[in-house]
């Protein structure tokens, strides 16, 4: 043990550690442990305080060595009184590592308290006690890792300075500044260059792999009114995962006839994936070919669903769209992408705009089209997340929407939309940003529960545009804009589901919740990012749905839990 000690002793005398750093590290960390949307496991925890610290040690230092350079050389004090600060700065430096440890500790512990009421809001179980009591040694092991990994940057700068030095006899001031600039551009050319491509370049590899796996529960359908089927003009080996997932999923004519004890249809699906042809227009085309080959115009609607990221489409939507229509529906999907969502939303985002913009016009192109003698279906558009953004692509503004198709229901919209963002910047005055009012609600409406619209006669006119979006969901409130400006929604009431204790910091809250962006499923359903069983009630209000009540909502909700039962959500 005093080996042990020793050698840590040793350690931390040769690296010199900065008191006001770690001063400003632990601050940090319990800035990261302070209430924010959702609630997080240990481990992420423990990587966000790491990371958190790591941060606030940089900003120590540097506000360290401003006070050494600028200040101190200015201000003169008696030898006597130099010496005791020499000798209580010695001693805060061989001891504040120990401190650290042991504030990190105590800090966790007083930060169960925030935690657990978190989770409480969000209706998500308690961790256990001695799960937190791991976030102080994994923030540990990332504090101290980035700690070496800055030692050794500062270490090649300087080995770099002495090099250039000797070699072009330079002046030291010259040196230091050609160091600078170098590691400097070395460093943003790593960050900015090399990372982001080795990143993208592997999780395309990765992705790419994942999207020719094949999984059970995929199997290539028996009917025509499916993609891949008997007679289609798309190969089901082409849809991609995400794309057979959706084409084989779902009940059946039959399982939905004995299920809601009334006679259903045949749902048709219908979906382009990446391999299916080689540009957004070509699979949307196919898209079309498969709306005539099925008859789709003699259905009730048309539900047009841009994908997020990978080709997914919720099957928690899908499934409920074909329950409350017994089957009397089409749903159209293409596929843009194999990258993950969030991945899409860093690089991504443009295809995604250009993919809906392509499948929502040439479905509603198709429907202009039909013959006079021919029904029209109703035309519906859904979206989740980054498939909000790919939707609201296709149009203009609201009364563009309005004017094109008979309903809209989307989910969860990133901060960076541009219809959502307009009209939320637009709401009528004293209506809060988590849950504004547009227009007196007569064009387009807004919630955090599409529960509020049961048995709702408040006057709405069709067509009907909902945006659903949690006052918890990291997804729709983040913005590069939180770094220096206090966003609306934590300068107002706190939103269902967010704790009071929540307010803001310039700069430390954009990295709060940053880092709950990374865990915006980590509530339970109805919080965060997770919108499953709110579906049933947003899609009766996006389509209007005459006599939707508590009732009719208890029995279809039991529905769509049997029918889920053996379905996974991808």
């Amino acid at each position: 043990m005093n080996t042990i000690v020793t050698v840590l002793r040793g350690w931390w005398t040769r690296w010199h550690p900065s008191v006001t750093g770690l001063v400003m590290a632990a601050l940090a960390a319990w800035v990261s442990l302070m209430p924010s949307l959702l609630p997080r496991a240990w481990h992420y925890q423990g990587i966000v305080t790491g990371v958190s610290m790591a941060v606030g040690y940089g900003v120590g230092v540097a506000l360290r060595t401003l006070w050494q350079r600028l200040a101190a050389p200015r201000i003169r004090v008696h030898r006597d009184l130099d010496a005791l600060g020499n000798r209580l700065l010695a001693f805060a430096r061989l001891s504040a590592p120990y401190v650290l440890v042991v504030y990190l500790i105590t800090a966790t512990a007083t930060a169960i308290r925030w935690q657990d009421q978190v989770s409480d809001l969000v209706e998500s179980p308690r961790p256990p006690w001695a799960d937190y009591m791991r976030i102080p040694w994994i923030a540990l092991a990332v504090f101290v890792g980035l700690l070496v990994l800055a030692r050794g940057i500062r270490a090649a700068y300087r080995a770099f300075v002495r090099t250039i030095r000797r070699r072009f006899n330079l002046g030291e001031y010259t040196a230091r500044l050609t160091g600078f600039v170098v590691i400097a551009a070395l460093l943003f050319g790593v960050v900015d260059g090399v990372v982001p491509r080795l990143f993208f370049e592997a999780a395309n590899r990765v992705s790419g792999v994942q999207n020719d796996e094949r999984v059970p529960d995929a199997t290539r359908p028996t009917t025509p009114e499916r993609s891949g089927g008997p007679g289609s003009v798309v190969d089901f080996d082409d849809l991609g995962m995400q794309g057979r997932r959706f084409i084989s999923g779902g009940l059946d004519q039959a399982a939905l006839t004995d299920l809601l004890g009334e006679d259903a249809l045949e749902p048709i699906r219908l979906y382009a994936g990446l391999e299916s042809a080689a540009t957004d227009d070509e699979r949307s085309a196919l898209v079309v070919e498969e709306l005539n080959r099925t008859r789709a115009w003699e259905r009730d609607s048309v539900v047009i669903v841009p994908t997020t990221g990978t080709g997914w489409i919720n099957p928690h939507a899908a499934q409920a769209i074909e329950l409350l229509s017994a089957g009397d529906v089409a749903i159209v999907g293409t596929q843009y992408s194999y990258l993950p969502s969030w991945i899409s939303f860093l690089a991504d985002r443009e295809k995604a705009e250009a993919a809906g913009l392509s499948l929502i016009e040439a479905v509603v192109n198709w429907r202009e089209s039909l013959p006079p003698d021919v029904h029209r279906p109703n035309l519906y558009v859904y979206g989740e997340s980054l498939g909000t953004q790919a939707g609201e692509a296709a149009f203009s503004g609201i009364r563009d929407i309005r004017n094109t198709v008979d309903g809209v229901l989307w989910m969860g919209p990133p901060n960076s939309n541009r219809i959502w963002k307009s009209l939320v910047e637009r709401r009528d005055p004293g209506s809060p940003v988590t849950e504004p009012v547009y227009a007196d609600g007569l064009l387009v409406r807004f919630s955090e529960d599409p529960a509020e619209f049961r048995s709702d006669d408040t006057p709405w006119i069709p067509p009907h545009v909902l945006y659903v979006q949690h006052a918890t969901d990291p997804v729709v409130w983040w913005t590069p804009n939180m770094l220096f400006e206090r966003p609306a929604w934590l300068a107002e009431p706190p939103g269902k589901g967010r704790h009071p204790g929540m307010f803001y910091m310039p700069v430390l809250t954009f990295f709060q919740v940053t880092a709950d962006l990374g865990n915006a499923i980590g509530g339970s359903q109805g919080y965060g990012h997770l919108y499953d069983h709110q579906i049933l009630d947003g899609w009766a209000a996006a389509t209007g749905r005459e006599g939707w009540d508590d009732d009719e909502f208890r029995r279809f909700a039991r529905l769509h839990d049997l029918a889920m039962e053996t379905q996974a959500r991808g």
